[in-house]
């Protein structure tokens, strides 16, 4: 799965759903896509932020695209996140993750997006292995199944869970003569993970993150 900053809790649905999770880092940015914006509730209303980007392009590795850190927009982000929760139950356990993962000044978008993930999964409880393809030499090739299945295979899966998104570029017949299972999780919309664990105790988000369906 592509790594995104603070994704939602359908994401760590499928984080928690899995064995091991491959952070999908060496595939093209999408620009105008999720990986460097999420949304939050500020002043009643939902309020969409967007990491910067050094000179955005599709034809850029998610791994080589660097966040601009000369612009003042990450210190009005950070503050933000600061203002709009700072009333909410779980501000004083939560906000230090937040903290954190600003503090750390990351390079690449893809460098901050999978530290956000690995810091609300640890948050969380998660017991789940992370790897991060760029940095295990899997074979790339054309053909997206094909980048998936050499994905797989090395790590001796025979289960692949990927998101309901995946429908529309993945079918189970495509795995099968690999001798792996596709299914495709259902799982809940939210805003950002932030928002969710500003507003719930951990074990609130534990049956949460059970509330999924696989297809």
């Amino acid at each position: 799965m592509q790594p995104y900053v603070c994704p939602y809790l359908g994401y760590f649905q499928l984080v928690a759903a899995v064995d091991l999770f491959v952070f999908y880092d060496d595939v093209n940015y999408i620009r105008g896509g999720w990986i460097n914006r999420n949304r939050i509730m500020s002043m009643g209303k939902e309020f969409l932020f967007t990491i910067p980007i050094v000179d955005a392009s599709s034809y850029r590795l998610i791994k080589d695209t660097e966040i601009n850190w000369k612009l003042k927009e990450m210190a009005k982000i950070h503050a933000n996140i600061r203002h709009s929760y700072a009333r909410s139950p779980f501000f004083k356990d939560v906000f230090p993750v937040v903290d954190e993962l600003f503090a750390a000044r990351h390079r690449t978008i893809s460098e901050m997006a999978i530290d956000s993930v690995k810091k609300f999964s640890e948050y969380l409880g998660l017991q789940t292995k992370f790897k991060t393809s760029s940095e295990e030499g899997y074979t790339k090739t054309e053909d997206r199944v094909q980048n998936l299945v050499n994905i797989l295979k090395p790590e001796h899966a025979d289960h692949y869970i990927n998101p309901i998104g995946g429908q529309e570029l993945y079918k189970k017949e495509d795995f099968e003569p690999h001798g792996i299972t596709l299914n495709f999780i259902k799982g809940t919309g939210s805003l950002s993970i932030v928002d969710v664990c500003m507003q719930h105790s951990r074990d609130e988000i534990t049956e949460m993150l059970k509330n999924y369906t696989l297809i």
